[in-house]
């Protein structure tokens, strides 16, 4: 691994040489090529809470424009996983599970906070299921790789996903846009806005409504979603910006697909699972038993509001960023393989206090923040006639932060950063949890514990030359620990993570910035990693816990690559290589009882772990149907990471045909790529993702007065890409003739193919 930093480092230290020296050696011969040429855009990012040029920033970052986001057909966070390699997105029920380079959560209910935080202006929003479509009328998109804390309010240990809204101007501008495309999709965008330099607004709204991908209707959407921003700087020192947002999802919902190693699936990987026979659960052939139906559902409803406030006093500028959001879901899922409805609420408070100089020599920013959040959630989960239970919970938790960051130059070449945080979450749980079958039973769900943690970055850069910076960087990560229902105190709590990450990379454009190269190697070390699974609890029900795996080790190295060779041509090249594993990741599983007088044991071939000796459970032998019950180690030692593919890639080209009168032809294709990943931690092949090339094209007409026309096709060779899922828990043992690696994965959409009509003013 080191071999592997410090060869890529010098090796763009000596390409850095050599195109330098035949630039100054070719300047008069292709002056006029490079002229005719046209540069690679700049692209501005504040990731680093001042605006900058993303290469001059040593945060590991990728950055994605809001057009580009638009062309590529992203509307909702699920769609982020096509465009930018090492992050994988899919959803579990209603709420989105992000992982970057491994590290992520197994979300499916309130519980759940992710490892990668998302924020909106800045704003963090807590609840997975309440991100949803909102990636409309964006200037860009930052994803951020890594441990975040030392820059930001709420912190992160694998990686922010900052999304950016276009703000106000003076003047009037806007757009209009409407898409249609197979499975009776339709989208329509609108966004406009204006005024003068002291007083602008700026209003955007999308409507997005498609038939299921699934042949039974699920993967289907239908949301509205509204931003409203006003924009006002009665001076040059006070720049104030207020947003309102309002967000409404009723679809059908997501669904999973049927996958075994033993047992048949369908031809059709987007085949619904509620058609037939072939993909439901044991259950679903005993009388009275569970079944997958068509009548999922998710309605969610998300409103928020927030400022920022600005004031240059001369010397810093401080910024207060307030911000509440509110967010109501209930969704009904048949995730994976049996009945879930839930409800649940969150009402989040945010408040995030920063003074910041951006000095000649010396850069810094400190700030505070506070967040508070209340939730409820009711869910019954339904497997009949082996379980049925309800759980409600009220969830609480109170953060405080204080953070910091400095850059200081010690050349105009050289500088050291260095920055600090400690953070302290107040967290707790109460609610009771209510077993039906196997035998009726209540917990009680309550728990309180407090966390805190000091984390910190250091690390520097060098610029190598004017076009060409080389960087190094440290940091630390830490989430806290929490809980999870139907498990009794003190054992429903698990600790916080740690993550600690060493970057070693560099930016560089060439060829008079039609080249540029940007390479980065990383290594990774985890501790207490939160890893949530779907296991038994000692009531004789089913519900997702989370355990503290241990340790895990990741390291890889990245290239992201752009190529201008002219006005009219553009190529682009990533690709990503990713090593992990886990060092250790030994849990306690439940198995409830058998029907027979055996003692029950883990099905061997429910995972690739290697499975301990089985401990007799003896708290509930006084209750008869759960006197054969036990109590059993996996270990999953040596095992990669899950949801962390070896290789990630995309590549693109695009050309313009230039037709005159300013009309233009924009054609481009571009693909994604990906090795094969294991999508949970029961590490069978029924829950792996065998890898995939997705191949997307598109055409645009471009007139002067600002009308395009557009034709696109996307995953046009029609890969059936997994990116979640979970293994049935209820299966009997292979030889009491069940399935145990029945699984029930996430598919992205096939292929499809439409037109959009967009009109700028």
């Amino acid at each position: 691994m080191k071999t592997l930093l410090w060869g890529a480092s010098l090796g763009s230290l000596v390409i850095a040489g050599q195109v330098q020296a035949q630039d100054r050696a070719n300047t008069t011969d292709h002056a006029a090529l490079e002229q005719d040429r046209g540069q690679i855009d700049t692209i501005v990012v504040t990731a680093n809470r001042r605006s900058e040029s993303v290469q001059d920033s040593s945060l590991s970052i990728a950055v994605i424009g809001g057009d580009d986001l638009a062309d590529a057909g992203v509307s909702e966070a699920t769609d982020l996983g096509s465009v930018v390699p090492g992050l994988t997105v899919s959803l579990g029920g209603g709420v989105v599970q992000t992982y970057m380079r491994g590290v992520g959560d197994f979300a499916t209910n309130a519980n759940a906070e992710s490892a990668i935080a998302y924020n909106i202006d800045g704003v963090y929003i807590s609840r997975p299921n309440g991100i949803g479509p909102i990636f409309f009328d964006l200037e860009r998109v930052e994803v951020l790789k890594g441990p975040q804390g030392t820059l930001y309010g709420r912190n992160a240990t694998g990686g922010a996903i900052n999304l950016i809204t276009r703000k106000p101007e003076a003047g009037f501008s806007g757009e209009v846009s409407a898409e249609i495309g197979n499975y009776n999709a339709r989208k329509i965008s609108a966004a406009a806005g204006g005024g003068t330099e002291t007083f602008a607004v700026r209003g955007a709204i999308q409507y997005n409504k498609h038939d299921g991908y699934l042949s039974d209707g699920y993967n289907d959407a239908d949301s509205i979603a509204g931003r409203l921003i006003a924009r006002v700087r009665p001076s040059e020192t006070i720049d104030l910006t207020v947003m309102g947002e309002y967000l409404d999802m009723d679809s059908q919902g997501a669904a999973t697909i049927k996958r075994s190693m033993f047992t048949p699936v369908p031809e059709d990987h987007w085949e619904g699972p509620s058609i037939g026979n072939i993909q439901q659960p044991p259950t679903a052939f005993i009388p009275g038993g569970t079944r997958i139906e068509d009548d999922g559902f998710n309605d969610t409803k998300v409103k928020a509001v927030s400022a920022e406030l600005n004031v240059d006093l001369g010397g810093a500028t401080v910024t207060f960023l307030p911000a509440y959001r509110d967010t109501d879901a209930a969704y009904l899922t048949y995730t994976p393989g049996f009945y879930y409805n839930t409800a649940e609420t969150s009402k989040q408070t945010s408040i995030e206090l920063r003074l910041a100089n951006d000095g000649e020599a010396l850069t810094w920013v400190v700030g505070g923040y506070f967040f508070d959040e209340d939730q409820t959630q009711n869910y019954e989960l339904r497997a009949i006639p082996i379980q049925q239970s309800t759980v409600s919970t009220e969830l609480g938790t109170r953060a405080y932060a204080l953070f910091g960051e400095a850059t200081y130059s010690i050349s105009p070449e050289f500088r050291l950063i260095g920055g600090l945080r400690w953070s302290r979450d107040e967290k707790s749980q109460s609610g009771l949890s209510n077993a039906i079958l196997p035998t009726p039973g209540q917990t009680d769900n309550f728990a309180e514990r407090d966390f805190e943690d000091v984390s910190w970055r250091a690390g520097f850069e060098y610029d190598v030359g004017p076009e060409n910076m080389l960087f190094g960087t440290a940091a630390t990560g830490y989430k806290a620990g929490g809980f999870f229902p139907s498990v009794p105190y003190p054992d429903n709590s698990y600790e916080p993570e740690q993550l600690t990450a060493f970057t070693l990379g560099s930016r560089n454009q060439f060829l008079d910035r039609t080249l540029q190269l940007n390479l980065e190697g990383f290594y990774w070390k985890y501790d207490n990693k939160q890893e949530r699974f779907l296991g038994a609890t000692p009531g004789g029900t089913t519900g997702l816990l989370t355990t503290n795996a241990g340790k895990a080790t990741l390291y890889g190295a990245s290239m992201d690559m752009q190529f201008k060779p002219t006005r009219n041509d553009i190529f682009h090249f990533a690709v990503e290589y990713l090593h992990t594993k886990y060092d250790r990741f030994l849990y306690q599983v439940y198995n409830p009882s058998s029907t027979a007088p055996i003692i029950n044991s883990y099905p061997e071939n429910a995972t690739s772990c290697s499975l301990g000796p089985v401990e007799p459970y003896t708290a509930n032998d006084a209750i008869p149907p759960l006197q054969y019950d036990s109590t059993q180690s996996v270990d999953c030692s040596g095992k990669p990471l899950v949801r962390a593919p070896k290789w990630t890639g995309s590549m693109g080209y695009q050309h313009t045909f230039e037709l005159g009168g300013g009309t233009v032809i924009i054609a481009g294709a571009d693909g994604q790529f990906s090795s094969s990943q294991y999508l949970s931690p029961d590490f069978i092949e029924s829950g792996r993702d065998n890898g995939y090339l997705s191949i997307n094209a598109d055409v645009t007409l471009e007139l002067q007065s600002g009308l395009s026309i557009k034709i696109w096709g996307r995953n046009l060779t029609n890969e059936a890409i997994y990116t979640g899922g979970g293994r049935y828990a209820f299966s009997r043992p292979l030889a009491a003739g069940g399935d145990p690696t029945l699984f029930y994965a996430n598919i992205r959409a096939p292929r499809t193919y439409g037109g959009t009509v967009k009109f700028r003013f």
